[in-house]
Parts: structure tokens; C-alpha cells; sequence
């Protein structure tokens, strides 16, 4: 059984440190954090037995196999690097890196260590939302032509916070945008042309977007995400013969509104245990298992294709981050 250590003490880490009991091949057994105290407390809220305020020996430590990177975005590659180094297998949180030259060089270390480096994005490993897309892409719908899919809430106001603070590559996009984004590379690729708008705040950071992504055989997709308003969180896949909607959070779903053929809208309900992020904690260890340096629902490939789209997007509308 692989052992795991996570880097960050926030939101998320709770999220994903929870969640994990109930996947399989694995257990975690400590924490990061350049605090002690809040190491201290994260580790007896979870049981864990480690608690490291100290980098060095965290990197160092013979206890640790697999460490979850929970930190913000402008630390991913730093620290995926240094585990990297030390040669503790890597699972990144999402956006695993600012842009695709900072991805690129994370992977690049990869495979050429042969360590492994997995970006976390959960909506890929959920087994529901991998289920209506195959359903959609096998001809239920017929041929798909359409995506669309929303993200949004309102952000704190405090203007230090990670969401609004350009030097923490604050912003819709990295944080929630990437969401509707990888519907549509799920559903058609990569896209042809990108037209829409995209509201840049007083930090400079982006608030919020309307996007249309048009693709060569004619298919589009419609994605809009904020973080000053609230949107209703789902997704709608429509094909010639019918069409699907996810419904909210469309991106860890467990049921769908299905219409096919003229028919009658029929609600399909699917289970889902705890909030997902362990369908991806059991993949990273499968993979690792099997000598993988990424996982299969997710490979490196994949993230950086999803990069590319990012820095498509930043490169045409904003916004630019300080320390670039």
C-alpha cells in the first residue's frame, strides 16, 4: 500500500484527504505545511502521523511514497519538481502549472526520471460523467454537435485572497474556467477559432468569460464561467438525434436529463460515493502499480493539450500575471 503525503492544508486538501478513504492502495500518513501549527492540526484532524513544516525533510522523509500537491497554482511546478527530485511520485492539483512551458517542464522531468506526475483534475476520473460521455460519443445522441457547460459563483471580496491576487495567478480561468474547458476538448478537440469576451477585474485578474469555441466540421460549444456571479452548474451535449444535460455539478454528476429521438425527457440517476476526488487518488495508485508515469484517464498528454487551450485563451483576452 503506497503512502501518502499532502503539500497545503486548504479547502481542497481536506476535500481530497477525506475522500480518499474510500479508494484503495493507499493511506495517507502526512502533511506539509510551511506552518507547523496548522500541520499539527491538520494531521490530528486526519490521524496522520506526520506533520512536517520543515521542506527538506518532508522531501526527505522514508515514510512518504506519493505526495498530493495542494498548494496554489504559482507552487506546482516547484514543488512537483522538487518531489519529483527526491523521487516521491507526484499527483498535482489542477491547473498543474500556469502555463504550458512551466507543464512542459514539469513532465519533461518526468520522463526522464521516471518518476511519476499526474495532474489532479477530477471531473476525468469520474467514472458517471466518463459514462455519459461514452454514451454520447456511441450514437445515443447521434452525431454530436453542440457542447455547452457553466461554472460560476461569487469569489470573496477580500482582494489578497488567491482568487483575486494576480501574483498567485489569481482568476477565473485557472481556477474554474478550465472546468467547461475540458468538456469541449472531451467532446470535439481542440478548437478551430475562439470568439467571446472575457471581463478583466481592477487587480487585472479575469472575473469572467462567454466563450464560443468553433471547430472545422462545423461543431461549437458555448462555455461561460465566473467568479463574480453565480451560473447554474451544468452541461448540455446535444446531437442530431437528442440531447443530455448534466446536471449540477455537472463535473462530479450523478444524474442526467436525457432526451433521444422525440421522445419523453427521461431523468437518469447514477450513484457516486463521497464527492469523487478518490476515483482519481485509486487511479494514481493503479498507475503507479503498474509502472505508469501518469494515468490513463488523465495522461500528461492530455494536461497539456489542456494548457495549450489556457494560454490560447490568456494570450488572446488577458490576463498576464506578474511574474511572467
Amino acid at each position: 500500500m503506497l503512502r501518502w503525503g499532502v503539500m497545503g492544508t486548504g479547502n481542497i486538501a481536506h476535500q481530497f484527504v477525506r475522500d480518499a478513504y474510500h479508494g484503495r492502495g493507499g493511506k495517507f500518513v502526512g502533511v506539509y505545511s510551511r506552518n507547523q501549527s496548522s500541520a499539527e492540526a491538520f494531521a490530528k484532524e486526519f490521524g496522520l502521523p506526520h506533520a512536517f513544516s520543515d521542506l527538506d525533510a518532508f522531501l526527505a522523509s522514508p515514510d512518504i511514497d506519493v505526495v498530493y500537491v495542494a498548494s496554489p497554482h504559482t507552487s506546482h511546478v516547484e514543488q512537483g519538481l522538487a518531489l519529483i527530485d527526491a523521487g516521491k511520485a507526484a499527483l498535482v492539483e489542477k491547473p498543474v502549472a500556469v502555463n504550458v512551458a512551466d507543464a512542459e517542464k514539469l513532465y519533461r522531468r518526468s520522463q526522464e526520471t521516471g518518476v511519476f506526475c499526474q495532474e489532479a483534475f477530477w471531473t476525468r476520473f469520474n467514472p458517471v460523467y466518463q459514462q455519459i460521455l461514452k454514451q454520447a460519443r456511441d450514437g445515443r445522441l447521434g452525431a454530436l454537435r453542440f457542447g455547452q457547460a457553466n461554472f460560476g459563483f461569487r469569489s470573496p471580496s477580500d482582494p489578497q485572497h488567491r482568487l483575486n491576487n494576480p501574483d498567485l495567478a489569481g482568476g477565473a480561468l485557472l481556477d474554474i474556467g478550465l472546468y467547461p474547458l475540458i468538456l469541449t476538448l472531451d467532446l470535439f478537440g481542440e478548437p478551430a477559432d475562439i470568439d467571446g469576451r472575457v471581463t478583466l477585474g481592477d487587480s487585472g485578474v479575469d472575473r469572467s468569460a462567454d466563450l464560443v469555441l468553433s471547430y472545422a466540421n462545423g461543431e461549437r460549444c458555448a462555455v461561460h464561467y465566473s467568479i463574480d456571479y453565480e451560473l447554474p452548474q451544468t452541461a448540455l451535449i446535444s446531437g442530431e438525434r437528442g440531447w443530455v444535460e448534466l446536471q449540477s455539478l455537472w463535473f462530479a454528476p450523478n444524474s442526467a436529463r436525457w432526451q433521444v429521438g422525440g421522445g419523453p425527457v427521461q431523468v437518469e440517476h447514477y450513484p457516486l460515493l463521497g464527492k469523487g476526488y478518490h476515483y482519481e487518488f485509486t487511479a494514481t495508485n493503479e498507475a503507479i502499480a503498474a509502472g505508469r508515469l501518469d494515468c490513463a484517464e488523465h495522461t500528461q498528454a492530455d494536461s497539456l493539450t489542456l494548457m495549450r487551450l489556457l494560454d490560447r485563451i490568456r494570450n488572446q483576452w488577458g490576463p498576464r500575471y506578474p511574474f511572467e
